[in-house]
């Protein structure tokens, strides 16, 4: 029983101070370089190809799946 009544006041602090830390965040005034778009579509590029990896790898197994129904 004590043990949930700390949780839940270390949880109430916790919760205090998101609250008061969204609060006093200001401006950043930042902007994108070039270098930051490049590595944000390579990200995007890879996570594409290594779903269509995925999917060749079990495609044996989804299709399976789907024709048992």
């Amino acid at each position: 029983m004590y043990s949930m009544m700390k949780f839940r006041s270390i949880i109430s602090i916790l919760a205090i101070l998101m609250v008061f830390g969204h609060l006093s965040i200001s401006n950043a005034y930042a902007y994108l370089d070039p270098g930051s778009v490049s590595i944000i579509i390579q990200m995007l590029v890879g996570t594409l190809v290594g779903v269509g990896i995925a999917l060749k790898l079990y495609w044996q197994k989804i299709r399976m799946k789907f024709l048992k129904q």
